[in-house]
């Protein structure tokens, strides 16, 4: 029997830097920072995930301008909701 689900294990680190802070964040400065973090995570995969055969890297980097996360409850129904 073979195993054809895809199966994908995502972590996310988001670094915030404070607002009001006054402090030129240099390119070159960030882009080292982010292959280091790259490379140590690389280093660790194979012996903590030695099942994955890749990684894959997201970068990013914006002004968050509006940044908002709302969670809404949505009415009970017999699909949605576990009986005791």
């Amino acid at each position: 029997m073979t195993n054809d689900v895809p199966r994908v294990l995502r972590l996310t680190f988001e670094f915030h830097i404070p607002r009001g802070l006054r402090t030129n964040i240099r390119n070159d400065r960030r882009e080292s920072a982010v292959a280091s973090l790259i490379s140590s995570v690389e280093a660790l995969a194979h012996r903590l995930f030695p099942w994955a055969d890749r990684m894959t890297v997201r970068q990013e980097w914006s002004y968050a301008w509006v940044d908002r996360t709302e969670t809404i409850t949505l009415p009970e129904n017999d699909l949605n909701t576990r009986k005791p």
